[in-house]
């Protein structure tokens, strides 16, 4: 074989195997319509970019597979090609899709991949793709993937993709996937997909584009590890996943009621680029950390019902955060369910922002850095195209004349404590001044296709000041859920030492304005105890409970059963006022302006 020098357009129309190539400046590879060159040396892949190559060179002309619109981009009607190393499809090898050069080692067939090593740094280069509706199964395989994937939501550059039906087993895997917008995981159409006894972790590269579009969750970074959309499901046990982009486990543009189950995992995301989530809970999907050791720079569990309940589940598990436990903002009624469990955060334990959400919390411990386990505030999040949230400095929220205080209804936060002994504070500071709805609204900016086909589901309608029946940055159809909230707290052989309050809320000296740039002010407040305005707090014990008071609380609801405990924390004494009149602290029901105080 001589060496081959490349200076203009080489149409290369079928395997081609070389030991010395020379790709000269502005000269390229190019494969006849409808496939593709996938260039391997030494059997590790590469984009065919300009340069010198030596060693054992193959350049593999494969069939693309043509990927319908699904997930977020079928409202743009957005496909795509994908290059893949093997393509399965109802239990067949599609050996014109594959590219048996970058496969080393093991076995390849309709049943199984086994024991492979694939590694490329071509972009948006796919390890397995799966389709069709027989079983499949990926065994002892390692997979490292770096580059550029230009559609995670359609699972381009994943080490592993299953859609159609496809029933999927990944076991005793190593994947390693580097690059924006890839994941190591891709379940979607109507697959279900196991993954067990692997270690699945990607690294956000260094880059400009730091998930613009999503910046007003407080994201960093620039890939989530795995993907869930369409109708899929996924079970995660016994594995270990980590990153240091903006998530591990997503969901994003699901049909159905999806199921994500994490069992006995341990999840880590860190590093000075990253701040995401641990798992997005996002539409009526069901998200559940059984087991796990949940360590995350950011928000372990992020829940977002959007335009149906969701329900999120945190059992015997650890739950570490360098800022909260979780991250709730947009919630349409979702249950969260949390128990037997062990929170430990920089920040508030649980922050919950324009949602209604009933929280159930069993025979679990909160330690939380400022002190705080529930942060109830007001919404700073004004939807995927705004481009800013002006901080209310100043403003006083006004009351509403006709608004029940003495209850916690289905658009408020409930949460039931059973079995719990908390030492922390209970505080709600929502108002009336619904300033998210000032944010200026200027689209997404243009990254790649992943934010044209999101753009399809971020249509708002645009607020103007008094109309408060119009969403001004939440997606059409959605409830609007900036009004003030009440917090209804039912503990059950319960003891909470600390405030459980009405309070205001402040930012950073100095703030009047968040955006891209200072992404990380969201949500971070210092919140006081303060008299009740539009945001009632209603607590209720039963006989078995205790609730010994730190400071002022200000409430608009309390009930105190037969034997339950109503003092002070260290021997001080504790005093009760019911609309200005002190009242003795004794079994029974009182509404109206209740004002506990400790001295």
């Amino acid at each position: 074989m001589a060496p081959k020098t490349v200076t203009g357009t080489w149409l290369v129309e079928e395997t081609t195997r070389l030991y010395d190539l020379t790709i000269a400046e502005g000269a390229e590879l190019k494969a006849p319509e409808g496939k593709f060159i996938c260039m391997t040396v030494d059997g590790v892949g590469c984009d065919p970019k300009p340069g010198r190559y030596h060693g054992d060179i193959v350049l593999t002309v494969a069939d693309t597979y043509h990927m319908a619109p699904h997930a977020l981009m079928r409202k743009n009607n957005i496909s795509r090609e994908f290059m893949d190393a093997v393509v399965i499809d109802s239990g067949k090898v599609v050996e014109s899709q594959c590219v048996p050069a970058v496969i080393q080692g093991g076995s390849v067939t309709g049943e199984k991949t086994e024991g492979v090593y694939i590694a490329s740094s071509a972009e948006s280069f796919n390890g397995v793709l799966v389709t069709g509706d027989k079983p499949y199964t990926v065994e002892n395989c390692r997979m490292e993937l770096d580059g550029f994937g230009a559609n995670d939501f359609m699972g381009v550059g994943s080490a592993v993709a299953a859609i159609d039906t496809a029933e999927v087993t990944i076991d005793g895997c190593d994947f390693t996937v580097n690059g924006v917008t890839r994941c190591a995981v891709h379940v979607g159409g109507d697959s279900h997909v196991v993954v067990k006894n692997s270690r699945l972790q990607n690294t956000s590269p260094d880059s400009d584009w730091l998930g613009d579009f999503s910046w007003g969750c407080g994201f960093t970074g620039t890939n989530r590890l795995c993907q869930l959309t369409d109708n899929g499901s996924v079970r995660y046990e016994n594995c270990e996943l980590r990153g240091n982009g903006w998530g591990l486990l997503s969901i994003d543009g699901t049909d159905k009621h999806n199921e994500m189950i994490v069992k006995d995992c341990k999840m880590e995301l860190s590093g000075p680029r990253s701040h995401g989530y641990g798992a997005f809970c996002i539409g009526g999907n069901h998200v559940q950390f059984d087991g796990c050791d949940v360590n995350v720079n950011g928000y372990p569990l992020m829940l977002r019902g959007m335009e149906d309940k969701g329900r999120a589940e945190i059992l015997s598990s650890k739950i570490r955060g360098r800022r909260f436990g979780v991250l709730a903002m947009g919630d349409t009624h979702s249950i969260l369910t949390i128990e037997n469990s062990d929170f430990n955060t920089a920040k508030s334990s649980m922050v919950f922002k324009g949602s209604a959400t009933q929280i159930n919390i069993k025979n679990t411990t909160m330690t939380a850095g400022n002190n705080v386990i529930m942060q109830l505030m007001d919404n700073d999040e004004g939807g995927m195209t705004a481009c800013n949230f002006k901080v209310p400095v100043g403003e006083v929220d006004e009351k509403i004349s006709d608004r029940d205080l003495t209850t916690a209804g289905e658009d408020d936060i409930r949460i039931n404590l059973t079995d719990c002994n908390l030492a922390g504070d209970f505080l709600n500071s929502t108002t009336n001044i619904r300033a998210c709805k000032r944010s200026d609204h200027g689209g997404f900016g243009k990254f790649h296709d992943t934010v044209i086909g999101s753009m399809a589901h971020a249509s708002v309608v645009e607020h103007t000041e008094g109309e408060d029946d119009k969403k001004g940055g939440m997606p059409v159809g959605m409830k609007d859920l900036e009004c003030p909230k009440n917090m209804g707290i039912t503990m059950k052989n319960t003891t909470v030492t600390g405030i459980i309050s009405s309070a205001t809320q402040k930012y950073r000296d100095g703030l009047t304005l968040i955006d891209e740039s200072n992404r990380l002010e969201m949500a971070n407040i210092t919140q006081t105890a303060a008299p009740t305005v539009n945001n009632g707090v209603c607590v209720a014990l039963d006989e078995k409970s205790a609730w010994i008071v730190t400071g002022t609380s200000y409430i608009t609801a309390l009930t105190i059963a037969e034997g339950a405990k109503l003092t002070a924390a260290d021997g001080k004494a504790l005093t009760m006022t019911v609309d200005g009149a002190e009242t003795a602290i004794v079994p029974g029901t009182y509404t109206g302006t209740i004002v506990l105080t400790v001295g």
